[in-house]
């Protein structure tokens, strides 16, 4: 869930009179951010979540066809090309490096077959 999404939810959840709290994780990649809810407003929270990502997932849809259909003409190529244009030297960087360690793992294992 992104930022803009949460505070939506959020503020949603105060409109609504539900009380909660939020936590944040404090490791990004192992933790996970949350939102609690007591049990009674629980059914009537995830009423209010689900609609949320329902207009969310259909607004984002709505947003990646047009940008499919005019920006990359519909060319998984286009689209490759696109992202990489875009991309940093890190991400590039850490791609790489992604590759490497994947391909490392696939041969590794054929030096104790020769």
């Amino acid at each position: 869930m992104d930022l803009r999404q949460e505070n939506e939810i959020v503020r949603l959840l105060t409109e609504a009179g539900i009380a909660y709290r939020a936590a944040r994780s404090p490791f990004r990649f192992l933790g996970a951010d949350a939102i609690w809810v007591a049990d009674d407003d629980y059914p009537r929270a995830r009423a209010l979540v689900e609609s949320e990502v329902r207009a969310f997932e259909s607004m984002a849809r709505a947003e990646w066809n047009a940008e499919w259909i005019d920006e990359h003409k519909g060319s998984y190529v286009l689209w490759l090309w696109n992202r990489a244009r875009r991309a940093s030297f890190a991400t590039i960087l850490r791609a790489l490096l992604l590759m490497a360690l994947v391909g490392l793992m696939l041969l590794y294992p054929l030096a104790y077959v020769l």
